[in-house]
């Protein structure tokens, strides 16, 4: 149901990294109010949380249910980790509340299938955060894919490297980042370049595959290959050693090179040299994402990712932590 003239209120569960940032920039945003939020980690600490100006006039809950339930919350965006997103997403479907999801949508593919057809025949306003949906540089990048002159694609490639998983900005949340049944590189980073693979070239299909991981937690390295179409994308992805954070998309033509890098940079090269393309001011990301939220619960067109996008991505992700080829 779509939110008309009035701020729109929401409700989180998971108030981890992504919950917090996601809870502040909606703070600042002038079209959001959050109404509530609910934490199991912050029933034992809900008067150092109340006692927080910017976070004093928010409910704690004390389950999902209470929060999905309340009458207060147009929106209910789920920020706990993948295993727990399908049933948190039943709570709100169950209410006819809107949905906005973190990814991955899930862990379980079957699951995902069947929630995702479930939320297409309620007809209910939802989406997942798959962030580089509402950001300039993907804007960018399917212009420059469209205009001629930078040349036919012939390959692409995508690099990834971490010296430690989880990140250091992310211990808080180990637990999970690093177990095989959730975290990873693949789950965490890699699902937003199969998005963007997705959204300027069509779905991956996994050709073939090597990957290794920790005893008893996430994957370590993976050098895998797909086929977009009959457009050749190689990955390679591995922890370890002492570096700068590696997140790269090439796509090679027959006559250049575009390049993404670093979450904010592009660049395009040839034989000679690497030069910047100027994307202008990308602006925050969480902003960014809120404003097309707003145009969602408006129902207004917008460029978030669906579901059904994301059940896509997911597929991907699964299938090649799951490869034996």
């Amino acid at each position: 149901m779509a939110v008309d003239n009035k701020r729109i209120r929401i409700g989180v569960i998971g108030f981890g990294t992504i919950g917090k940032y996601v809870v502040d920039g909606a703070l600042a945003h002038n079209e959001f109010e959050v109404v509530a939020i609910f934490d199991p980690s912050l029933l034992s600490v809900s008067a150092e949380f109340m006692s927080a100006e910017k976070y004093r006039h928010i409910s704690l809950m004390a389950s999902a249910n209470e929060l999905v339930a309340y009458q207060q919350v147009d929106l209910v965006y789920i920020a706990t980790p993948p295993a727990t997103h399908i049933e948190y997403c039943r709570l709100a479907l169950a209410q006819r509340k809107a949905i906005w999801c973190e990814k991955p949508l899930s862990v379980d593919l079957m699951a995902a299938k069947k929630l995702v057809e479930e939320l297409e025949a309620s007809g209910l306003v939802s989406a997942v955060n798959l962030s580089l949906a509402s950001s300039p540089i993907l804007d960018k990048l399917v212009s420059l894919t469209m205009e001629e002159e930078h040349g036919a694609a012939q390959q692409v490639e995508m690099r990834f490297h971490y010296s430690e998983w989880p990140r250091h900005w992310q211990v808080g949340a180990a637990s999970w980042l690093s177990s095989r049944e959730q975290g990873g590189f693949l789950r965490e980073v890699f699902s937003h370049f199969v998005f963007l693979q997705h959204r300027l070239f069509g779905e991956m299909k996994l050709t073939n595959c090597q990957i290794s991981f920790a005893a008893g937690g996430c994957e370590t390295y993976v050098m895998a290959q797909y086929l977009c179409g009959s457009l050749p994308v190689r990955v390679c992805g591995g922890i370890g050693g002492v570096a700068p954070d590696t997140n790269e998309w090439t796509l090679f033509t027959d006559r250049r090179a575009i390049r993404y890098s670093d979450w904010n940079k592009l660049s395009m090269g040839t034989q000679e040299s690497w030069w910047d393309v100027d994307i202008g001011q990308v602006g925050s990301s969480v902003l960014l994402q809120l404003d097309e939220v707003a145009k969602m619960m408006r129902g207004k067109p917008h460029k978030l990712a669906s579901f059904r996008e994301a059940l896509a991505v997911q597929v991907v992700v699964e299938q090649t932590l799951n490869s034996s080829c």
